[in-house]
């Protein structure tokens, strides 16, 4: 990676002979509010007034595109009110008659300018192609020779905060007109500055960005390929509006949902279903930029040797794949819901790519304007249950590293989609662990006995039931975490020794846990019978037993009964 960060003050930088800044299609619209204008303006003038003092206006992270232009990765909202601030400026001129050097100076920061022809209004120093902006004839008219004010939009960013300057500017001459010609040098020399980072390529100068804006809204991937679509379909196709139509529509989507992170998560996903029609399982991790931008072929960037981003079911698919991760639960079947909240409860996020490649699989249920619910979740529900499988069995062998994670769901993905039995490409098969093993794991790993007392509590109810989310339950010990002298037969060693046995721990809802507390067991159950949550059927069970204490027998037994319905789930679904 290279780069080279200057200070540069900003009349001199946007000066500069025939330099051009190029706002991408990836980048979000103009959008400075009126009191971010405000405190641009009282920083200036505190600056001014201050004589001494430079001013630091941020950074701007470009990269040199293939004309030799600065594409801008970050700092485009500066740069574009500075460039209104300096039109402001050259239009306070425009009714004088007298005007000096000041007109051409700050025409220079706006236009190109040639000694025998003066400014050359038609090449300005600043071009927009943001894909989903309404306004830029806006911001073209403004850096026209002549405003016409009739012609603008007033409800337009570029047209408030321009005109917001230029009352500013016209007020400041009117109320310091000694200090007018001082002010105009002050932001034509050497305080307001910027530095400026041009860096070697376009994904170094997202590392940069996104590095410097820790605080911001970082630059996405997805936020480029939006741009390299938009410009795709406006070339070839000569209509971009109904691809805008559908990107507003894919954000409104995603807008309030806190489980996804941006439309990136939907393209990541595309790849991963891209690679597997391709029958690629390969771990290694690539750049979701380069694999649909890049045609390179020794790096298998499938999705742009063969166009992928611009074929014509690309955006309708990642709609509907929006539309399925956000609201799942009107697409599946009961029990393949049940399933999902078994996944959902893994860290690593690898399993999604199969689920995606299922949506894919089934895409053509999209296409019916009524949604086949029961056709379409088929393959979910024989499949999903063969995931959890794959990805438990894992973690129970202590195996469950992101690399054999990747292997393992990138090989189901290649399968499923190109109809093949799951286990072909498996070398190693995964055993359900003997019964001493699994109490050893179960005492060793804790963190991961809520994932298993979550599945076991779908598997002891044959999933016929709902659960409540996950998120909403905790651990109960049925034999409490505090020894207590008088606790029937137990001893404190006994009880050290059972207490974090997978027997004696269950799922219990937050509530009804902190109710349970340190209690006996027969104070518990009449919690566990009144309390505890309807669609967790063993809590019932232990509330009606007949039985008032809980001893280690009991806890033996119900690490043999754990184990025994586990294993008969994987015996089953293998």
């Amino acid at each position: 990676m290279e780069f080279k960060p200057t200070k540069e003050y900003i009349a001199k930088l946007l000066g500069n002979e025939g330099i051009r800044f190029i706002i991408p299609e990836y980048q979000r619209p103009y959008r400075w509010e009126k009191d971010q204008c405000e405190t641009l303006w009282n920083d200036i003038i505190e600056v001014f007034e201050s004589e001494n003092e430079e001013y630091f206006l941020g950074s701007i992270v470009t990269y040199r595109d293939n004309n030799d232009e600065l594409s801008i990765i970050d700092g485009q909202q500066r740069i574009t009110t500075f460039i209104l601030i300096f039109r402001a400026f050259y239009e306070c001129f425009e009714s004088e008659n007298d005007k000096g050097d000041f007109p051409k100076d700050f025409g220079k920061c706006i236009w190109d300018y040639e000694r025998d022809k003066g400014l050359l209004y038609e090449k300005t120093h600043l071009k927009s192609q943001v894909a989903i902006e309404s306004d830029l004839d806006n911001l073209e008219k403004i850096l026209s020779k002549t405003i016409n004010n009739e012609k603008l939009n007033n409800n337009s960013f570029y047209v408030k905060n321009y005109f917001f300057f230029y009352e500013k500017l016209k007020e400041f001459k009117t109320n310091h007109s000694m200090s007018w010609g001082k002010f105009c040098n002050f932001i034509l020399g050497n305080k307001l500055f910027v530095l400026l980072v041009i860096c070697d390529s376009q994904e170094s100068a997202m590392i940069i960005f996104n590095t410097l804006n820790s605080r911001g809204l970082p630059l996405l991937n997805s936020d480029i390929l939006k741009g390299h679509i938009y410009r795709y379909k406006k070339n070839n196709q000569g209509d971009s509006h109904q691809f805008t139509q559908d990107w507003q529509y894919l954000e409104t989507l995603i807008e309030y949902n806190k489980e996804i992170e941006g439309v990136d998560f939907f393209f990541l996903q595309y790849m991963h279903i891209i690679r597997a029609v391709k029958g690629d399982y390969d771990t290694t991790k690539l750049s979701m930029l380069s694999f649909f931008t890049k045609k390179d072929r020794k790096k298998k960037y499938y999705g742009a040797l063969d166009d992928w981003l611009y074929k014509d079911g690309t955006i309708p698919f990642i709609i509907n794949l929006a539309k399925f991760w956000t609201s799942y639960k009107d697409f599946l079947s009961d029990i393949s819901c049940r399933y999902m909240n078994v996944l959902n409860l893994f860290q690593n996020a690898s399993w999604k790519s199969f689920v995606s490649c299922l949506v894919y699989k089934n895409r053509e249920y999209f296409e019916n304007d009524d949604f086949d619910k029961v056709n379409f979740s088929k393959d979910f529900d024989k499949y999903l249950v063969e995931l959890i499988k794959y990805m438990t069995l894992l973690f129970l062998n202590n195996n469950a590293t992101t690399s054999i994670s990747n292997e393992i769901v990138f090989k189901l993905n290649v399968n499923v989609l190109q109809k093949k039995d799951l286990s072909t490409n498996f070398t190693q098969k995964y055993e359900f662990p003997k019964f001493e093993d699994f109490k050893e794991f179960c005492i060793s790993y804790p963190r991961k006995m809520k994932y298993l007392l979550y599945l076991y509590a779908f598997i002891y109810s044959d999933f016929k039931d709902d659960i409540i989310e996950a998120s909403k339950l905790q651990i109960e010990h049925i034999l409490p975490q505090k020894w207590q002298y008088k606790c029937n037969d137990w001893t404190e060693k006994l009880h050290k020794k059972y207490l974090e046995e997978i027997g004696n721990k269950i799922l219990l809802d937050s509530k009804t846990n902190s109710k349970c507390s340190d209690n006996f067991f027969a104070y518990k159950q009449r919690i566990y019978s009144k309390k505890g949550d309807n669609s967790l059927k063993e809590i019932k069970d232990l509330g009606s037993r007949e039985k008032h204490i809980w001893l280690k027998e009991d806890i033996e037994a119900r690490n043999k009964e754990i184990y025994r319905r586990l294993k008969a789930f994987f015996d089953k679904n293998s």
